[in-house]
């Protein structure tokens, strides 16, 4: 689980493995890092919106889009690679993935919203904004663990971190 062999991707996707790689897809998953630059431009923007107001207003453009529907959307070249790879990737490693995103989605866009409506000039606000943010960003690790097929790993090394609090 996790990931593929890389023949069995690229006769399925119909583009060779250095077609993918060109592309930045692995080849053992199918899947791109690209995608990750949606949610880190709103990290960035979310962490200058902290002390820059004006800065967070730049978040009322952001939506959440899923995977294909963002390559789809954008200016990437290689998009058809992409999503032609993502589409091969077997379901064993496309669902926890997409699961992944989603839940990301779903993080982002509530972060995003409390963080336009929020008054940053309450300390307990702002708490809770940086809590959020450190959140949204450990999202952004999961879906890159399962990108680069590391996603058992994680949540291994998550589960022992939880075990030796108790």
């Amino acid at each position: 689980m996790g990931s593929i062999r890389a023949g069995s991707l690229t006769s399925m996707s119909g583009y060779s493995e250095q077609e993918l790689r060109a592309a930045n897809v692995n080849p053992e998953t199918g899947l791109a890092t690209d995608y990750l630059n949606l949610f880190n431009e709103a990290i960035m923007l979310f962490e200058m919106g902290l002390d820059m107001p004006d800065m967070a207003e730049e978040l009322m453009d952001w939506r959440r889009r899923g995977y294909v529907e963002h390559f789809e959307n954008s200016g990437f070249e290689q998009k058809d690679v992409v999503i032609a790879s993502y589409r091969a990737s077997p379901e064993a490693v496309r669902k926890p993935f997409d699961e992944a995103c989603e839940k990301a989605l779903e993080e982002f866009e509530s972060g995003i919203h409390i963080l336009l409506s929020s008054n940053l000039e309450d300390e307990v606000a702002r708490e809770d904004l940086a809590v959020r943010l450190d959140s949204m960003k450990a999202r952004v690790v999961e879906m890159d663990a399962h990108i680069h097929g590391r996603a058992e790993r994680l949540e291994n090394s998550l589960q022992n971190a939880v075990d030796a609090l108790f």
